[in-house]
């Protein structure tokens, strides 16, 4: 019972103070575990019998209407303009200004509603990816 009271204490305490980066307190912006596996996509393999495990490298959140607008644009160059964050062990906890914002890892380039996000002001968004780079097809 003492263990369900500490922490649920402690679960207050987190929604109250908001998320820490780095010493500093995120009050706006997305928290989540960013999972990562790559591997054989021919056949193409069902999502089920992919593996992952937590993802340690550089987060970028391209604004959506960027990407819209990008046309035939230079996407490395969109994409390291973009904010990042370097996650390790999957743990993703990003400051971000209100937008809706794609999110993508280094080497892997997706564009679904999966990994688009909308942050709106005062808020955390509690949210986990997936992303599987195929090595073949």
């Amino acid at each position: 019972m003492n263990k369900i009271i500490i922490c649920t204490l402690c679960f207050c305490f987190l929604i109250v103070t908001g998320c820490e980066k780095d010493g500093k307190t995120v009050t706006t912006g997305v928290i989540g575990i960013v999972e990562y596996g790559q591997g054989d996509c021919m056949p193409s393999p069902a999502t089920i019998t992919r593996e992952y495990s937590n993802y340690t490298g550089k987060i970028y959140f391209v604004l959506k209407e960027d990407w819209d607008n990008l046309g035939n644009g230079d996407f490395t160059q969109l994409k390291n303009n973009s904010i990042n964050v370097r996650i390790k062990q999957g743990k993703l906890s990003a400051e971000l200004p209100v937008g809706i914002y794609l999110v993508i890892p280094e080497d892997v380039y997706m564009y679904s509603d999966e990994n688009t996000i909308t942050i709106q002001f005062g808020e955390i968004l509690n949210k986990d990816f997936k992303f599987f780079k195929c090595t073949s097809y």
